[in-house]
């Protein structure tokens, strides 16, 4: 691990001197190459937040050239970096900017893409009405593309949408069409997307014989390849193993989904897992194990300005409560 640690230090720093090189020499391809190579580092060592800085400053770069073709890749890689960790409003901004130039080139397969990922953006705010209307205009442009993959992901999405707002019925109509183009297609990924989202409405309903074969279903489809989707796989088996009464088959579901995460840079999710796993601690009555993990939640709230703070506090000022209670009870 040291050694990977320096490794890494070394390639920053040698994209660092580069950098500068190309500063003195008023070299921007070689700038441009550079800000984007450093912010490669940064998401390869699972610190996505850092990549942000030298992506502004490449976008500025491409901003003072008027390189449109050059500055959509790099708008859309914002608006995913921002996004992933939960700074939705940066990401619409980012996207809503990329679709306009897709949409000046004549280029509909992208706009869809990208008006597709701002519905997951108002999806992540809860704006219900305004992620199912762009959710539509995505599917509307990947059914004339003839995108049979791309429109499965969109009613898969959609279903999202209507189980958050617990219209199930509906939820379970879009995922049933997701569900069918996707076996249609042979398209594995998918299918566990679709599995998994489907296990979260049964997880949601109570039914939990049911979820649990879901989930089972998903992770026997997706494998390393996707670490994000294995990982809400597992969070979600972890959530029914714990209303079953199995507290250890769930830590152990949770702590897998945890270094899944952690490897990928996913603080949003990680923290989430955290949250979980520290409730568990706190059920058995582990008092310092859940204080632990909740100091870890705060801390990435704190970093990325998670709008849960304020509760998370509570639930760690709450355990502490109890720690406090049993100290006094034994002196």
């Amino acid at each position: 691990v040291e050694f990977m640690q320096l490794q890494s230090e070394e390639l920053l720093a040698s994209v660092l001197a580069e950098i500068e090189r190309a500063r003195a020499t008023e070299d921007r391809d070689a700038l441009a190459a550079s800000l984007f190579r450093m912010a490669t580092l940064y998401r390869q060592h699972g610190e996505p937040m850092k990549a942000i800085t030298p992506l502004k400053e490449l976008l500025a770069l491409q901003e003072e050239t008027g390189d449109r073709h050059a500055m959509i890749p790099t708008l859309l890689l914002l608006g995913d970096l921002y996004r992933r960790q939960g700074g939705w409003h940066h990401a619409l901004a980012l996207y809503d900017r990329a679709c306009a130039m897709q949409e000046a080139a004549g280029d509909k397969t992208a706009m869809a893409a990208t008006i597709g990922s701002m519905g997951v953006a108002y999806e992540g705010m809860e704006m219900w009405e305004e992620a199912l209307t762009t959710y539509r205009q995505s599917l509307s442009l990947k059914e004339s593309l003839g995108d049979l993959v791309g429109v499965a992901l969109i009613w898969n999405n959609i279903g999202n949408v209507e189980a958050k707002r617990r219209r199930f019925e509906e939820a379970f109509d879009s995922y049933g069409k997701s569900l069918a183009i996707q076996e249609r297609a042979e398209d594995r990924l998918g299918q566990s997307m679709t599995l998994a989202n489907l296990a979260s409405l049964h997880q949601h309903r109570g039914e939990w014989e049911e979820a649990t074969l879901r989930y089972r279903e998903c992770l026997s489809l997706v494998g390393k390849e996707d670490p994000q989707r294995r990982a809400a796989a597992l969070n979600g088996l972890g959530f029914v193993r714990k209303k079953t009464g199995d507290l250890e088959g769930a830590i152990a579901a949770y702590e897998e989904a945890l270094r899944l995460l952690e490897a990928s840079g996913d603080h949003l999710r990680s923290s989430v897992v955290l949250h979980n796993m520290a409730l568990i601690h706190e059920e058995r009555n582990e008092w310092r194990d859940a204080l632990r993990l909740m100091e870890q939640v705060i801390s990435i709230d704190k970093r990325i300005g998670h709008p849960d703070m304020k509760q998370d506090m509570e639930v760690f000022r709450r355990i502490r409560s109890k720690l406090d209670a049993e100290r006094d009870a034994h002196q």
